[in-house]
């Protein structure tokens, strides 16, 4: 279970401030739909704000800068075995960070099958590695 209790300071961390980001946006809609007396039928829209700000968040900085806020602190980063992050790459490995049961699921199936990290990590071919591996190229 290499870096796993890196990896889960660091999804605390990014599930706290996807947490607060989440509180926000629903807030500021919230307003905006009362004021604008807009049905609150659309009782729905808090989930999709978190399923939004979730990919957007981890999506973004993951394909950007190879780290979360929470990876930057817990000195970890995520890329391909080429050391490479595409969005795509970075969008399907945090699908199953939407809601808690399937990232559970997500981390065991990975090792029940016996690879280095979780299923997800597989299918986009990516895992998650100390910045000590950083390779330095001079």
């Amino acid at each position: 279970m290499e870096h796993f209790i890196l990896r889960t300071e660091a999804f605390i961390i990014d599930a706290i401030i996807v947490t607060l980001l989440t509180a926000l946006v629903d807030n500021i809609l919230y307003i905006i739909l009362s004021l604008l007396n807009v049905s609150m039928a659309l009782a729905a829209y808090p989930y999709i704000v978190l399923v939004l700000v979730t990919m957007i968040y981890f999506t973004i900085f993951e394909a950007k800068t190879n780290k979360t806020i929470g990876k930057k602190i817990a000195h970890l980063y995520v890329s391909d075995s080429e050391g490479y992050m595409s969005y795509k790459k970075a969008f399907v490995r945090n699908l199953t960070k939407l809601f808690w049961v399937p990232i559970i699921f997500d981390i065991l199936i990975g090792k029940i099958l016996n690879y280095p990290s979780r299923l997800f990590d597989k299918i986009a071919g990516t895992d998650v590695y100390s910045d000590k591996e950083l390779e330095v190229v001079e």
